[in-house]
């Protein structure tokens, strides 16, 4: 009796290690799948990241003819875009003379990950509570034909007056996981009754992410509560015809 009785419990002792070992293998199974796709999500999220960082630097520091109408090839004077919006801005408070260069230069750099991105661009003064810039680009959705052809949205690029930085701020969280990069840009306004000029700081900030149906955020007539983005649309671009 006393020998089956150790025979007994050695068997106990045996199958609860196996039931340990059992768990602990799934858990570590689990644990290193899981881990394997978090490190590749923060890698590809740092790849977005440092991609916006660049862009939005290369936005504001690409060159610009000094004379409208001229080819930056054939001008003979030539500063960065973002002394031209600045110059733009201390006229009247306004981005609106140098807008189609600044969307021109916006989307040429972005060029390379339009195929499989949204993105959002704009200049706010915090100071203010106020919009100098916004600018969409957003796609529609794709229609399914019933052979199960896919035909892709086309591209709009619009101009937005949101209600408040909590308009925009509710759009960018409606698309999920998105990659930003954000800078700090010293403007000049000056004053028609002759005192002297004023230097708001603003915000410039690019913000991308995969593409996802936004309409509802965008005009005021399908916004959600008393919140829209406010957005006309500037241009808008066939699938088909990626450089038009």
């Amino acid at each position: 009796m006393a020998l089956n009785g150790k025979g007994q419990a050695s068997l106990t002792d045996a199958l609860y290690f196996l039931l340990i070992v059992s768990t602990l293998s799934t858990m570590l199974f689990f644990f290193a799948a899981n881990y394997g796709q978090v490190v590749e999500q923060r890698v590809v999220n740092q790849y977005w990241r440092e991609y916006a960082t660049g862009a939005l630097e290369t936005i504001l520091y690409s060159s610009t003819p000094r004379i409208a109408g001229q080819s930056l090839e054939n001008s003979t004077e030539i500063d960065y875009l973002l002394a031209a919006v600045k110059e733009d801005f201390a006229d009247d408070g306004e981005i609106d003379e140098t807008e189609e260069v600044l969307v021109q230069n916006i989307r040429g750099i972005m060029q390379p990950f339009s195929g499989n991105f949204d993105y959002l661009f704009y200049i706010y003064l915090s100071e203010d509570n106020a919009f100098a810039f916004v600018m969409v680009y957003t796609r529609d959705e794709p229609t399914f034909s019933d052979d199960g052809e896919v035909t892709p949205g086309n591209v709009k690029i619009l101009f937005c007056k949101p209600d408040s930085l909590n308009a925009l701020e509710a759009m960018v969280e409606s698309v999920g996981l998105s990659a930003q990069s954000t800078t700090r840009i010293q403007l000049v306004k000056l004053d028609t009754a002759n005192r002297p000029p004023s230097y708001p700081i603003a915000q410039a900030n690019l913000t991308m992410w995969i593409p996802t149906p936004i309409d509802r955020f965008l005009y005021a007539a399908d916004a959600i509560g008393e919140q829209s983005m406010n957005c006309e649309v500037y241009k808008e671009i066939r699938a088909d015809c990626a450089f038009c």
